[in-house]
C-alpha cells in the first residue's frame, strides 16, 4: 500500500470531493456526526472512533477512553500519547478494519450513507487532505488531487456493492478473519432485529416482522484491494439499533414500492405520488400588515412567536410594512439557513423578515407532514444542492428553485396520520428526555456535594471540630489549617506570542465546565495576541464567567489565553487538592459574587488570592482525592449512560422521522394517542441545548 504504483491523481472538477463535514458530500468523512454505530450493545458516535478502538483489542480501557470521546476529533486526538501501544500487526490490518467500518456504517445508516454514497454517481470519491496522502489526497501545485486515496477508493468498492447487490447482502457484516477482534475484551457482536422500544414509544400495533425477513448472507464481490472478510459466523448488523431487549415494536415495510426516479429517495410506497414543490405550494408574498406579531425560525423548533419582550439581543424592526405576511398553517422558510432546518409552519397569523420564503399549502397538502419531511437530513442536502450564491455558507433558495424540487406525496388522509404519529412520539421521546435531563442536574449537584463535603470537612464523620474564622468556611476539622490562597500558590503570568513544537494551546471553549475535561479541535490553533505559558500540573482558572467552572489542570505544557489564571501550588496543598477546592460550588459561588462587567463577568486575582482555604495535611488531602475520584467515577458513569439515552432517543426519533415521511415503514395501523395542542407547541424546546435562532437577516443570532 506504499508503493508508489498506488498513487493515484485526480481531477478536483469531475470527482466528488469531500473536506469538512458541513458539505454536501461531508457525510462520507469518518468524522461526520449523524451516524451512530452500535456494536455489543455500545453506542460508538462515529465510524472514526470504531477504527481508532480497533488499534487496542488488547486495551479495553484505551478503547473505551475513545468511545466515550464526545466528538471524532477528540477521539482521534486521544490515542496519540497511546500510538505505541497499537495492536503490532495495525499496518497490515488497517485497510481491513477501515473497509469493515464503513460496511458497518452503510448497514446502520442505511437510507442516509446509502443515498448519499448513490449521490455521488459514478465519478471518482476522494478525500482531500492537508497533510495524510495516504487514506486522502493532496493538492497538487496545478490543482489536482494525489496520494493514494485509500479511503476514497475504499468508498467508490463499497459504492460498487450498493449498485449491484440487494440490500440483504450488505446488511450482512462479516467479522474480520484477523486474530483479537475484540471491543472491551469480547468478540464484537451485533442484534439482528430491524426493531424499536415499545414502552419508549407508549405506541399500540399489531404489526409484526415476517419470519422470512432474515437475510441469508451471500459472497462478497472481489475486493479492490483483495483483503477479503472471513466467511464464518457473519453478523447482521440491525438497520435501527437500541439498547432495549424485551417489548419491542416491529414495524413492516409498505406491501408494494417502486422507483421514485430520485438517487436522495430512492423507492417510495407504490401507491404514494412524487411531485414538484411548485405542484404543493403556491408562494405567498403579502406585505403591509405591520400590526401582526412577528415570527422567528429555530434550527430545533421551526416556527413560533417572538417574544419581544424577553429577547437576548434587542433588534430593531426597520420597517415592519416590509416584513411578509405568514398565514397561520403556511410554510415559512430562510433562503440562507434551510439547508440547516430553518423552515416550519407558522403556528398563527405573523410577520417574517423579507429573507424568508413563504409558501401556502394546496388542498392536497398538510404542511406538519412537509415540515417533517423537509427537516430531514437527506432533503436538507437537496436543499443544499438547489441552493444559489457566490459564497456556499451564503447560498440561497429561492422560490423558483424550491418549487422545482421533489417530494415524496402520500394522501392527504395518510399525512395527517403520519403527522399525529411522529407527534406521538415526539411527545413521549420529550417527555423522556426531559425527565433524563432533571435525573442528570440531580446527579451533578449529588457530585458537588461530595467535593464541598471532602474539601471542606474531610471524610471522618466524627471528627472534632474547630471555628475556622471564616464566616462562608464554617467549622472545620481541628487539625486543619487555613491560609490565603495566595500563600499556597503563585499566580503565573508568563506571556508569549508564540507556542513550542508538542506543546498546547488551551483556550476557554475547550474546557467543559465543572469537569475540566479537555477537548482541543484536530486543525491546528493560529494566534496573533499574547497568551500565558503553563506547565505540566498546572491549574488553570477561568475568571471571564467563572460561574461556568472552566477550571482544569493540564498534564502537558502548553499556552493558554490571558482569560485563565495560571496557578502553581507552592506545597501546603497539592494541585489535585488546589484544583478540587476551586471547583467546588461554594468557592464558585463565591468568586462568582465578587466579578465585574455585567455582560462579560471576570473574576480578580486579588479577590482569589485573598481568598482563605482550609485544608489537612498531604497525606490526608491524598485520601480525600481518592474517596472524590471513586465517588465522581460512579456518578459520572450514571451520568453517561442517562446522557446516552438522550442522545440514543433523538436519534432514534430522527431516523424514525426520516423512515416514515419516506415510506420506508408503514405506520397506517398504528393507534395514535390524542397529543394536546399545547404540548406540541413545546415539542423538542426542553433540550438543554442551544436553540440555535436566525436573526431578521437569516443569519445566527449572536447570542446562540
Amino acid at each position: 500500500m506504499t508503493q508508489a504504483s498506488q498513487v493515484r491523481t485526480y481531477d478536483p472538477a469531475v470527482s466528488v470531493v469531500f473536506l469538512k463535514t458541513n458539505e454536501r458530500f461531508g457525510g462520507l468523512s469518518n468524522m461526520a456526526p449523524g451516524f451512530p454505530l452500535y456494536l455489543n450493545g455500545i453506542r460508538i458516535r462515529t465510524s472514526e472512533a470504531l477504527y481508532q478502538a480497533c488499534r487496542f483489542p488488547h486495551i479495553p480501557e484505551i478503547q473505551r477512553r475513545i468511545i466515550n470521546e464526545r466528538s471524532p476529533i477528540t477521539a482521534k486526538r486521544s490515542i496519540r500519547p497511546f500510538l505505541k501501544d497499537s495492536r503490532p500487526d495495525w499496518d497490515s490490518v488497517r485497510v481491513k478494519i477501515m473497509r469493515w467500518c464503513l460496511r458497518v456504517k452503510l448497514a446502520q445508516n442505511w437510507h442516509n450513507f446509502g443515498d448519499l454514497l448513490l449521490a455521488t454517481g459514478d465519478s471518482p470519491i476522494v478525500e482531500q487532505s492537508h497533510k495524510d496522502d495516504f487514506w486522502g489526497a493532496k493538492v497538487a501545485r496545478d490543482g489536482a488531487l494525489v496520494g493514494m486515496n485509500v479511503l476514497g477508493r475504499l468508498l467508490m468498492e463499497l459504492r460498487e456493492q450498493l449498485k449491484n447487490n440487494d440490500s440483504c447482502h450488505l446488511k450482512i457484516v462479516e467479522p474480520l478473519s484477523i486474530k483479537d477482534f475484540l471491543l472491551f475484551g469480547n468478540p464484537i457482536e451485533a442484534e439482528s432485529n430491524y426493531c424499536f422500544p415499545e414502552k419508549t414509544l407508549g405506541l399500540e400495533t399489531q404489526q409484526s416482522l415476517p419470519s422470512d425477513r432474515s437475510p441469508q448472507p451471500r459472497e462478497l464481490q472481489s475486493s479492490l484491494f483483495d483483503q477479503p472478510m472471513s466467511t464464518q459466523n457473519p453478523i447482521l448488523v440491525q438497520d435501527r439499533p437500541t439498547e432495549e431487549t424485551s417489548h419491542q415494536v416491529f414495524f413492516n415495510s409498505y406491501p408494494k414500492y417502486k422507483d421514485s426516479g430520485q438517487p436522495f429517495l430512492g423507492k417510495i410506497p407504490a401507491h404514494w405520488d412524487l411531485f414538484r414543490n411548485g405542484r404543493l405550494f403556491s408562494q405567498r408574498n403579502e406585505t403591509g400588515f405591520g400590526e401582526l406579531p412577528i415570527l422567528e425560525v429555530s434550527l430545533k423548533t421551526g416556527v413560533r412567536v417572538r417574544d419581544m419582550d424577553n429577547l437576548k439581543r434587542k433588534q430593531v424592526m426597520s420597517d415592519r410594512e416590509k416584513y411578509k405576511r405568514a398565514a397561520q398553517g403556511d410554510i415559512a422558510y430562510n433562503m440562507m439557513r434551510m439547508w440547516q432546518g430553518a423552515v416550519g409552519v407558522a403556528p398563527v397569523d405573523g410577520l417574517v423578515s423579507p429573507a424568508y420564503v413563504v409558501v401556502r399549502p394546496f388542498p392536497e397538502v398538510d404542511c406538519r407532514y412537509f415540515s417533517y419531511l423537509f427537516r430531514t437530513a437527506f432533503y436538507m442536502n437537496e436543499v443544499d444542492a438547489y441552493s444559489r450564491g457566490i459564497v456556499k455558507d451564503r447560498n440561497r433558495l429561492y422560490w423558483q428553485d424550491f418549487k422545482r424540487m421533489p417530494s415524496p406525496v402520500p394522501s392527504v388522509e395518510e399525512q395527517r396520520h403520519i403527522t399525529r404519529f411522529l407527534d406521538a412520539v415526539g411527545s413521549q421521546a420529550q417527555r423522556f428526555i426531559r425527565n433524563k435531563r432533571r435525573l442528570i442536574e440531580l446527579l451533578k449537584e449529588q457530585k458537588q456535594n461530595v467535593i464541598n463535603q471532602a474539601v471542606t470537612r474531610g471524610l471522618d464523620p466524627d471528627v472534632k471540630l474547630k471555628p475556622s474564622g471564616v464566616e462562608w468556611i464554617g467549622d472545620i476539622p481541628e487539625h486543619w489549617e487555613v491560609r490565603r490562597v495566595k500563600f499556597l500558590c503563585h499566580n503565573l503570568n508568563e506571556q508569549t506570542s508564540e507556542k513550542q513544537p508538542g506543546e498546547t494551546y488551551i483556550a476557554l471553549e475547550h474546557v467543559e465546565s465543572w469537569t475540566g475535561r479537555i477537548s482541543l479541535p484536530d486543525d491546528e490553533i493560529t494566534f496573533d495576541s499574547q497568551v500565558k505559558r503553563f506547565q505540566p500540573g498546572d491549574v488553570l482558572f477561568g475568571k471571564l464567567r467563572p460561574y461556568l467552572a472552566k477550571v482544569t489542570r493540564p498534564q502537558t505544557a502548553g499556552v493558554c489565553v490571558g482569560e485563565f489564571l495560571v496557578l502553581r501550588a507552592t506545597g501546603d496543598v497539592t494541585a489535585d487538592f488546589l484544583e478540587q477546592k476551586f471547583r467546588s460550588k461554594r468557592v464558585i459561588d463565591l468568586i462568582n459574587s465578587s466579578t465585574f462587567g455585567a455582560k462579560m463577568p471576570r473574576a480578580d486575582w486579588t479577590f482569589i488570592g485573598n481568598l482563605k482555604f482550609a485544608y489537612p495535611s498531604a497525606d490526608e488531602q491524598l485520601e480525600i482525592l481518592e474517596h472524590i475520584q471513586d465517588k465522581s467515577a460512579e456518578i459520572d458513569q450514571a451520568i453517561s449512560r442517562a446522557q446516552r439515552e438522550i442522545e440514543l432517543m433523538r436519534e432514534y426519533r430522527t431516523r424514525l422521522i426520516s423512515d416514515v415521511v419516506t415510506g420506508q415503514v408503514d405506520v397506517r395501523g398504528i393507534d395514535v394517542p390524542e397529543i394536546a395542542e399545547e404540548e406540541l407547541l413545546v415539542l423538542d424546546d426542553d433540550t438543554g441545548e442551544s436553540d440555535d435562532m436566525i436573526d431578521d437577516e437569516g443569519g445566527m443570532d449572536e447570542n446562540d
